[in-house]
């Protein structure tokens, strides 16, 4: 007869080498398809984050409105007698001009943060402000998605009054269907603000609102989050009206311009998450920003004289954007949206009924 040993019994009771690599296999395999879902799941409540913060943004326009019977103004630029120029195509606002402030800061009360809104002095250029307040964004502006918390824009020598470095944020207003420095084509976050009343097309309909993108990179600027400038908080369409290019002369009168959409934009405007460039007064490593998917360029940016300033709203949530319009209610704007449907959205009073196109042919 055979007895088996203790430790004979001890060995057969493991498993062996083939067997343990086959479960390592199967938890390996169980893993990868869990693992999308679980990413999934955590994006899906990042976004609806993201969303919540726009939210809040939204109801303290609301409330700012209610109080001073009007939308905040882009930012805190200089009179118009001393901060336009006509450039020979279009009457622009230069935004770094005055103390350059911007909506965000005009919000401050509305969103619990009196503190820092009493520690910046309207009446002082903006890179006076306390250095602690500048570099910390309210966590009401930082998307979970983004990857924007820590990150700070340094200015450049010859803005302000002494070097600076502020924080980077997720949320950005239309200032513009056009150009955000165009004086006379605003959004509901117009250059020196505008009542209610005047956002005729209704506030339901009209786009106020969305993301953008910042980078690592201290010298861009986009995400700078009290800074009224492209792609800071700051966005535009850059669909052209009929007037823009024809030559205007400087004394013409805003009424006898003709607003009406040129076809010629069709494919060169700044939709979600758009291929083309924003236009900055500075974009540092245009390589790493085109493989970051957040292009740039200064090539009419970068002189106060010339060119144009635009931004497009951006994010890494799939497929497009979130967006509050003016009435405070959110909407995710898809990559694939029409862009006549999206100009007349950021127009406040172009008379257009979203969901139609102008009969042009193409």
């Amino acid at each position: 007869m055979h007895y088996t040993s203790s430790a004979d019994r001890r060995l057969h009771l493991g498993f062996t080498l083939v067997e343990l690599l086959v479960v390592i296999a199967i938890i390996g395999v169980l893993v990868s398809l869990l693992l999308p879902a679980v990413q999934q799941a955590r994006e899906s409540a990042r976004k609806m984050s993201c969303s919540n913060n726009v939210k809040q943004l939204a109801l303290a326009v609301h409330n700012y409105a209610s109080a001073k019977k009007k939308l905040p103004a882009a930012g805190h630029f200089g009179p118009v007698s001393e901060a336009m120029y006509f450039d020979g195509a279009d009457w622009r606002i230069d935004l770094r001009h005055g103390t350059n402030q911007n909506w965000i800061y005009d919000l401050l009360p509305y969103i619990e943060q009196q503190v820092a809104y009493d520690a910046i002095d309207p009446t002082k250029h903006l890179t006076e402000a306390p250095s602690e307040v500048l570099a910390s964004p309210p966590a009401t502006l930082i998307c979970p998605s983004s990857g924007t918390s820590g990150r700070v824009f340094t200015t450049t020598r010859g803005y302000g009054t002494k070097p600076a470095s502020i924080g980077k944020g997720s949320y950005a207003a239309y200032a513009s269907p056009f150009h955000i420095d165009s004086l006379h084509n605003s959004g509901p976050m117009a250059l020196y603000g505008m009542s209610l009343k005047q956002v005729t097309d209704g506030t339901s309909l009209t786009l106020m609102l969305s993301e953008v993108r910042s980078r690592e990179n201290v010298g861009d600027q986009r995400g700078a989050w009290l800074l009224p400038w492209s792609g800071a908080t700051l966005l535009s369409m850059d669909f052209h009206p009929e007037y823009y290019g024809n030559n205007q002369d400087e004394d013409a009168s805003p009424a006898s311009l003709s607003k009406e959409p040129d076809i010629r934009s069709l494919g060169y405007t700044q939709v979600p998450n758009g291929p083309l460039p924003d236009v900055l007064y500075n974009c540092p490593d245009s390589a790493a920003a085109q493989l970051e998917e957040m292009p740039c360029n200064t090539a009419y940016g970068a002189s106060r004289t010339s060119g144009y300033i635009s931004a497009a709203p951006r994010s890494l949530h799939i497929g497009g954007v979130n967006s509050a319009f003016v009435d405070g209610h959110i909407e995710f704007l898809s990559e694939d949206i029409d862009e006549f449907v999206m100009l007349y959205m950021i127009g406040v009073s172009d008379g257009k009924i979203i969901g139609t196109r102008p009969n042009f042919s193409r």
